[in-house]
C-alpha cells in the first residue's frame, strides 16, 4: 500500500510539473516538466518518491510505435546513405572519450578505469549495470556522470533546437483510441516485451521498431498515434530520469563533480558543430543532425525526436549504431582491460 501511494504521489507532482511547463512555455513541458520537478523534490525533500521500471517501459513501447511508424520503406532506404558518417562520428567520439578520461585520470586521480566507465559516450544503463556486476570501488561517481551526462543533455537540448526547423517525418495525430490502435499497441508491447527477452538493446522500443518494419514491407496499414500518448510517454519517461539522480550519488568531491559538468559540456558542445558540419553534406534539419549525434541515450533521444517532430528514423538510426559500438566494442574492451589490470596486481 505504501508503495502504492508513492507511485501515485510521484504521478501527480509529475503531471502536475508538466502543466506547470505547459503555461509557462517552456520547450518540451510533457518531458522536462515531470524531470525537473521530481529531480528537485527528490534531491531536496524526504518525500518517498518512487517509479517503476515497468511504467518507463510502458513509455518505451509507445515511443517505439511512433517511430516504427515512420519507418517507411524510402526512410529505410535512405539510411544507408547515412553509414560513413556513422562510422566517422564514433570513431571521433571514441577518441573524444579517451580523451577526457584522461584528463579526468591526471586531474582528479582516480584510477584509469574508473574514469573510462564514468566517461563512456551513451549505454547508460548496460554501464551502471556492468559497474555494479563488477562491485566497482567507485560506483557512486560511475553513476553520477553517467545520469548527469544524460540529465545535461535531456535539458540543454530542448533549449538548443527550440524554433530550429522542422522536417517532421513521425506520425502522431489527434485519432482516437479506437480497437484497431488498442490491437496494434497490444502487439507493440508483446514485441517489446519478446524483444527484451533476447537482449535486444532498449527492446520495449526496438521491439515495436522492427515489428512496424516487417509490417510496413508486408503493406499493411498501422493506424497513427494519439498524440495525447506521446505526451503520457513523455511523463513516464521524465519521471523516469528525474528520479535516476539520487542523494547518495551527490557525496562526490568538488573536483569530481566539476569535471563531470566538464565532461558533459564537452560532449554536448563537440555534438554541436558536428551537427552544424554534417548539415553541410546531408539534407537534415539541426533537430535531426544534434538528436542524431549527441549522446543521450537511444531511448531518451528517440522520445525526443519524436517529440519536437525530427526525423526519428534518422535519429534512431544514429543512435542504435552507438549502441552497438558500446556494446561491441567499448564495453568489452573495458572488460578486457579490467581483468589485465586484475591480472597484473
Amino acid at each position: 500500500m505504501a508503495i502504492t501511494k508513492s507511485y501515485l504521489l510521484t504521478t501527480v507532482l509529475g503531471v502536475i510539473g508538466a502543466f506547470v511547463f505547459q503555461l509557462l512555455h517552456i520547450p518540451m513541458p510533457w518531458l522536462l516538466g515531470p524531470l525537473l520537478t521530481v529531480l528537485v523534490l527528490q534531491l531536496t525533500t524526504p518525500l518517498p518518491l518512487k517509479w517503476n521500471k515497468h511504467f518507463r517501459n510502458f513509455g518505451l513501447v509507445i515511443a517505439g510505435y511512433s517511430i516504427g511508424h515512420a519507418f517507411t520503406l524510402e526512410a529505410l532506404a535512405d539510411i544507408r546513405l547515412y553509414l560513413p558518417v556513422m562510422i566517422s562520428l564514433n570513431v571521433l567520439y571514441i577518441l573524444l572519450f579517451i580523451f577526457i578520461s584522461w584528463v579526468i585520470v591526471k586531474r582528479v586521480m582516480v584510477d584509469q578505469l574508473s574514469a573510462l566507465t564514468s566517461c563512456v559516450p551513451g549505454g547508460m544503463t548496460q554501464i551502471v549495470a556492468y559497474a555494479e556486476e563488477q562491485g566497482s570501488k567507485n560506483i557512486a561517481m560511475i553513476t553520477f556522470y553517467q545520469v548527469l551526462r544524460v540529465l545535461c543533455i535531456i535539458g540543454f537540448v530542448p533549449l538548443l533546437i527550440a524554433g530550429s526547423s522542422s522536417s517532421s517525418s513521425t506520425s502522431v495525430s489527434d485519432t482516437q483510441y479506437n480497437f484497431t490502435f488498442l490491437l496494434f499497441f497490444a502487439l507493440s508491447y508483446i514485441a517489446g516485451f519478446i524483444a527484451m527477452k533476447i537482449k535486444i538493446p532498449t527492446g520495449y522500443m526496438l521491439g515495436p521498431v522492427f515489428l512496424f518494419i516487417g509490417l510496413q514491407l508486408a503493406n499493411i496499414e498501422i493506424p497513427e498515434i494519439p498524440v495525447s500518448a506521446l505526451h503520457i510517454a513523455q511523463i513516464v519517461m521524465g519521471i523516469y530520469i528525474g528520479l535516476l539522480l539520487k542523494k547518495e550519488n551527490l557525496h562526490l568531491s568538488r573536483k569530481l563533480i566539476f569535471y563531470a559538468f566538464v565532461s558533459s559540456f564537452l560532449y554536448i558542445a563537440s555534438a554541436y558543430g558536428l551537427a552544424l558540419l554534417m548539415m553541410q553534406f546531408y539534407p537534415l534539419d539541426f533537430k535531426t543532425s544534434f538528436l542524431s549525434i549527441v549522446p543521450g541515450g537511444l531511448d531518451q533521444m528517440g522520445i525526443i525526436s519524436t517529440s519536437v517532430h525530427a526525423d526519428s528514423t534518422v535519429v534512431t538510426a544514429f543512435q542504435l549504431f552507438r549502441v552497438l559500438v558500446v556494446s561491441i566494442a567499448i564495453i568489452p574492451s573495458i572488460k578486457y582491460f579490467t581483468r589485465r589490470n586484475d591480472q597484473m596486481v
